[in-house]
C-alpha cells in the first residue's frame, strides 16, 4: 500500500479564552479521533463504529432517550440508535470503519461487557486514557510521535485479529489509497478476480459494509483535508468525489452524527493531524 505523508495544521481559535485541554482532530488510516467540547447527540444511528471516551467523570447513553447508562468508556457498534449526554465535559470520540483490526480487536476483547448491543466500560480503558492524554499533551509539531502513539489506539490484542479475504484485502488497499478515485464495482471485481456479485457479496461478508460505504469514509478524509487547506466545501467536495457540498455534509452527519459546521466553526481552537495518499496530497 502506498505509504501516506501525514499532514498536521492548525487553526487559531478567534475571540475566545484558551482552553484547559488542547481540541484535536486526527484522522488516519481508518479511524477519526476527535477531542473538545460538543453538544450532547441525540438519538441517532451512526455509519462508524465509535469508541466514546470521558477524560473526566461520567457520560450518560441511552438506546431509547429515557433509560440512561453512566460510563467512563463504551464502544458503540455501527448503525445502533443512541444518545450521549456531555452535559459541557471534555469528550474523546474515536470513529473506526469495519475494517479496522483495532474496532474487530476491541470488540472481540470486550463480549462480556455487551449490554444491549453496546459495551460499557472497556477492558482498555486506562491504556485509552494514558495514550489519549498523550497525545493531547505531545507537540503538534512531533509529528512521528503523535503517529506512533495514534497507532495504538485503540490497541490490538493479536489473537483477536481476522485473517482478510486477499482478493478483499487488495480492494481495501486500493481504495484507502484512491479513494478519490471512482471505481465501479465492475473496475473493483476485475482488479480482484472476481464477478461484481461475488465481490459484493464478499466485500459485505469480510468487512461489513458495501464498499461503496466503505469508500465513502476514506473520501470524507479527503473533503475534511481539502477543508483545512482552505478550499471551499464545494470545491472541497468535488475533490474528494462527492456529488456536491450538501451530499458531504448530508454524508458526514450520517457518520458522526454531527454536521462539518459543528466541528470545523471559526471560534474553535482546533490542531488537527490528517493522513492522505501521497498522490492526493501532492495533486
Amino acid at each position: 500500500m502506498m505509504k501516506a505523508p501525514c499532514i498536521i495544521l492548525q487553526l487559531m481559535e478567534i475571540n475566545s479564552q484558551p482552553l484547559d485541554r488542547q481540541e484535536r482532530i486526527c484522522i488516519w488510516g481508518s479511524r477519526c479521533l476527535f477531542a473538545g467540547h460538543l453538544p450532547d447527540l441525540t438519538l441517532r444511528r451512526r455509519a462508524a463504529a465509535t469508541v466514546c471516551i470521558s477524560l473526566d467523570g461520567e457520560f450518560q447513553v441511552s438506546l431509547n432517550d429515557s433509560d440512561w447508562i453512566s460510563f467512563r468508556s463504551a464502544l458503540i457498534p455501527p448503525m445502533v440508535d443512541h444518545s450521549i449526554r456531555f452535559s459541557g465535559k471534555y469528550c474523546v470520540l474515536l470513529f473506526m470503519d469495519l475494517s479496522s483490526p483495532n474496532y474487530e480487536s476491541l470488540r472481540a476483547s470486550n463480549l462480556e461487557s455487551e449490554t444491549y448491543g453496546i459495551f460499557i466500560s472497556l477492558r482498555e480503558e486506562e491504556q485509552l486514557f494514558s495514550k489519549i492524554n498523550q497525545v493531547l499533551s505531545t507537540d503538534p509539531d512531533s509529528e512521528a510521535t503523535i503517529f506512533e502513539l495514534l497507532n495504538q489506539i485503540p490497541p490490538i490484542v493479536e489473537s483477536n485479529i481476522r485473517m482478510i479475504d486477499p482478493r478483499i484485502q487488495k480492494i481495501v488497499e486500493l481504495i484507502t489509497t484512491m479513494p478519490h478515485e471512482d471505481h465501479s464495482a465492475k473496475d473493483l471485481a476485475e482488479f480482484a478476480g472476481m464477478s461484481v456479485s461475488n465481490l459484493e457479496h464478499q466485500f459485505k461478508k469480510e468487512i461489513g459494509i458495501p464498499f461503496h460505504s466503505f469508500r465513502t469514509w476514506f473520501r470524507l478524509k479527503l473533503t475534511v483535508y481539502s477543508l483545512l487547506h482552505g478550499m471551499s466545501h464545494t470545491d472541497s467536495a468535488h475533490r474528494a468525489g462527492f456529488f456536491d457540498s450538501a451530499h458531504f455534509t448530508r454524508t458526514f452527519r450520517a457518520t458522526f452524527g454531527l454536521p462539518p459546521s459543528e466541528i470545523f466553526r471559526s471560534t474553535r481552537h482546533l490542531k488537527s493531524f490528517i493522513e492522505v495518499p501521497a498522490s492526493y496530497a501532492e495533486a
